[in-house]
């Protein structure tokens, strides 16, 4: 039983092809930087891996990764480009395919989210106050990862601290936050959060929600609405929000 457990222990993620045919299994999965920038490819290093010879299809086959950390949250399906072997590694440059979702509309994973849980062991409450615009969808991937979707709240008022809204995907942090705490996931585009909300609110009973430096905040938003983002602007988010929610702007 020891022997499985480490077994199991050292093996956190597994590469199947098109037919769920297990590839091979690896220990880690590391996230390198992206030399090509275009159409979703990025390079992985795969260590500590099952198979000697492993042998991958470019361009034709799709592939996936599942790992048995995360509660099965972490999933990924990508076509591979290019592969360079080391004693140690094998280097793939993959490209993410754009079916990865699950049941919320946006995608869960983004490239970056495993290492930045790998180096936040002791994080600030608000680390993403330090993440440039878009950069923060990678905070808002790694709290999905670590705590998934909410089913239940158990607060009756939420304070949402418009100070720490700095521009449009800092909302979603920070919505995340007030409901949840650290590490809390509320989605990462206005259709997720009211599906959650749906999801979260009862028809007899709204929460209550009180939004702090609202005024500052929603020029935050709207100034730096994403391109054709038009119907996520401050407005829309704060109407999807008083749908479910008693909202107080102060």
């Amino acid at each position: 039983m020891n022997i499985l457990q480490d077994e199991a222990m050292r093996t956190k993620y597994e590469i199947r092809d098109s037919s769920e045919q297990l590839i091979f299994s690896c220990s880690d999965l590391i996230e390198c930087y992206s030399f090509l920038e275009t159409n979703n490819n990025y390079w992985f290093a795969f260590t500590g891996i099952s198979e000697q010879n492993v042998h991958l299809i470019t361009n034709e086959e799709t592939y996936s990764i599942k790992s048995n950390q995360f509660s099965g949250r972490f999933y990924c399906k990508f076509t591979v480009k290019r592969i360079i072997k080391s004693p140690d590694a094998l280097y793939v440059c993959l490209s993410l395919s754009s079916e990865t979702y699950s049941e919320m509309y946006s995608e869960m994973y983004k490239v970056g989210a495993l290492s930045f849980l790998q180096a936040v062991n002791n994080i600030e409450e608000r680390v993403w106050l330090d993440m440039k615009g878009s950069l923060k969808l990678i905070y808002i991937s790694a709290s999905y990862l670590k705590n998934g979707i909410p089913r239940t709240l158990e607060k009756d008022t939420v304070v949402i601290e418009g100070k720490c809204i700095q521009d449009y995907y800092a909302f979603f942090c920070e919505l995340g936050h007030a409901f949840f705490g650290k590490f809390g996931y509320m989605g990462s585009c206005i259709d997720d959060v009211s599906k959650l909300m749906e999801d979260l609110c009862s028809e007899d009973k709204k929460i209550n929600v009180i939004w702090k430096d609202s005024d500052l905040s929603f020029k935050a938003i709207d100034n730096s609405l994403p391109q054709g983002y038009d119907m996520s602007s401050s407005g829309f988010i704060l109407m999807t929000l008083e749908e479910y929610c008693n909202v107080i702007l102060e």
